[in-house]
């Protein structure tokens, strides 16, 4: 059996199908068991891109030429280390199945054997019970059926098979996967490719994909994708009581039958209203029935969005003028990107844990920023590669400074010097960023055993350099032992980012507790906005 253009592409879309429908699964299969597991998502909107450049395809490109286009489409569209690495792997199949000419029995279990090792020459250290350890599992089962039989499908079989014995063994390499009791999630995901391309070859049928693609109309720009105004105006306005016999309560309630993101606060003689309404004549006829109306505020939403919209178009369409330097940092929560943006930060992209931006957002960051040399800060080490990889996928000078948490993103855009060489700057970044210890507080999403600590589902953890050193339901407690993990005498400023969960004034007990602590040092207390993360602690 030789493959076919159509054949090639039908096996992919199953392959996409398979994984796709397990990537929940794969986000689940986090070391840590916290809930900010993103394998699965980010594999999946990695083949997410193949699909769609099969889809735009003509109907009879060949094999080959199909999978040069993957391979450039999955490079694009990689998100996370798993995704980068998954392009990589596309990269070398369509590299050994160029010069192979055709796919057979034998060129296939070539081409995943030089996937194999593309994946691994991508990875400056590869680690073993990865994803490099299951592509090359089913690589080398692959050769061998290969050897003794001429039979595609036969050999695809050995492969899966190969990857699954390699997957289930990945606990033995890894110790904390074994500690953690889960199989590595990107090893899966690519077994689960691999067995949704023997499920065509075995079949000749593509598995259904249960959930709709992650692909948004493409005629639809994203600002009116990811944007509904259910009710069209944002109506504010003042209170000044004098009707006693009329109950705030009332008026609060016969309102929020019209209308959204109400907020009605009595204050002494006052009350404050918020709501967004398609009828602000009768919030403002029902108000009048507790007294006078002040500071009335009407705004239409919907017109403020097609302004809005349209700007951002027309925005977008110009290119920015050439600059000398431009820094672009990766940013999750509205506190720690207006941080950013007062450190002259030209571009914020977001993103972070759950939230990858694929190399191909990354690229089209750099190009908008027109800069002549280019400084990135990923600010987490799941996209770190992603950055690399857009670095390549530009023609301009680029310096990915590998920060691994937002704390030494700033740290490092705060030792940035203008009247310095991009070398210099690039070795100050790094070094200023590698200073900082970051410490994060969540919650745990499943029962488990870490670090010689015991951990219920919903309770507090601590984490520090990727590992658990606290745990439990006490706020106060957790964050101070986090405290004193991340703080030894060297650390003279501490700074708590608070996220989008936590109150101010929360924070601010929190602050005052590691304050009373570390006497010695300069303790400040920020707003992050970060989700999934209550606290985000950097000591320096």
């Amino acid at each position: 059996m030789v493959i076919t253009g159509k054949m090639f592409s039908d096996m992919i879309f199953s392959a996409a199908n398979q994984l796709g429908n397990h990537k929940e699964t794969l986000d689940k299969l986090n070391v840590f068991p916290v809930p900010d597991g993103d394998t699965g998502k980010n594999m999946h909107l990695t083949m997410t891109g193949a699909r769609n450049a099969l889809l735009s395809a003509d109907e009879d490109m060949d094999a080959i030429a199909l999978s040069g286009r993957i391979a450039s489409a999955t490079l694009k569209s990689a998100r996370g280390n798993s995704g980068v690495i998954l392009s990589q792997l596309f990269r070398g199949l369509s590299t050994e199945l160029s010069a192979s000419g055709e796919i057979n029995a034998k060129t296939w279990a070539n081409a995943l054997k030089k996937a194999s090792d593309v994946a691994y020459k991508a990875v400056m250290k590869p680690t073993e019970g990865t994803i490099l350890t299951v592509a090359r599992g089913g690589a080398d089962a692959a050769l061998e059926a290969a050897a003794e039989s001429d039979d595609i499908v036969a050999v695809t079989k050995a492969a899966v098979d190969g990857a699954k014995i390699a997957l289930d063994n990945t606990p033995e390499l890894l110790p904390k996967l074994k500690e953690a009791g889960v199989i590595d999630a990107g090893g899966m995901g690519w077994h689960l490719i691999l067995e949704g391309i023997y499920h065509y070859l075995s079949t000749g049928e593509i598995i259904p994909e249960k959930e709709p693609s992650d692909k948004a109309p493409s005629d639809m720009p994203v600002s009116a994708k990811e944007e509904e105004i259910t009710f069209g105006y944002c109506t504010e306005f003042l209170i000044e009581k004098a009707n006693t016999e009329s109950s705030v309560d009332e008026f609060r309630n016969s309102i929020s039958k019209i209308g959204d993101c109400m907020l009605v606060i009595e204050d002494f003689d006052v009350v404050k209203v918020h709501i967004h309404t398609d009828n602000p004549g009768v919030v403002l006829q029902s108000a009048l029935k507790i007294g006078g109306l002040i500071n009335i505020k009407i705004d239409n939403m919907r017109y403020q969005h097609s302004e809005n919209l349209a700007a951002e178009i027309e925005a977008e369409s110009k290119p920015a003028e050439k600059v000398p330097y431009a820094i672009i940092a990766v940013s999750s929560g509205d506190g720690f990107s207006e941080i950013f943006r007062e450190l002259d930060v030209a571009k914020i992209i977001e993103g972070g844990q759950t939230m990858n931006p694929s190399a191909g957002d990354i690229a089209d960051g750099i190009l908008a920023v027109n800069a002549d040399v280019v400084y990135i800060l990923p600010n987490n080490s799941n996209i770190i590669l992603a950055a690399q990889t857009a670095a390549d996928l530009v023609d301009c000078e680029v310096h990915v400074i590998p920060t691994k948490t937002v704390p030494q993103g700033i740290s490092a855009a705060i030792s940035f010097n203008p009247d310095s060489s991009p070398e210099e700057n690039a070795a100050a970044m790094t070094e200023a960023a590698s200073a900082v210890k970051t410490g994060l507080v969540t919650y745990a999403v499943r029962d488990t055993a870490s670090d010689g600590l015991e951990i219920k589902e919903g309770n507090l953890i601590g984490l520090s350099d990727k590992h658990i050193v606290s745990t439990g339901t006490d706020m106060k407690e957790v964050v101070a032992r986090l405290a004193d993990a991340l703080c030894d005498k060297s650390v003279s400023v501490i700074t708590i980012y608070y996220g989008s969960d936590v109150s101010e004034e929360d924070a601010s007990e929190i602050s005052d507790m590691i304050a009373e602590k570390y006497t010695d040092c300069d303790v400040l207390l920020q707003r992050g906005g970060q989700p999934v993360y209550y606290y985000t602690i950097s000591a320096e």
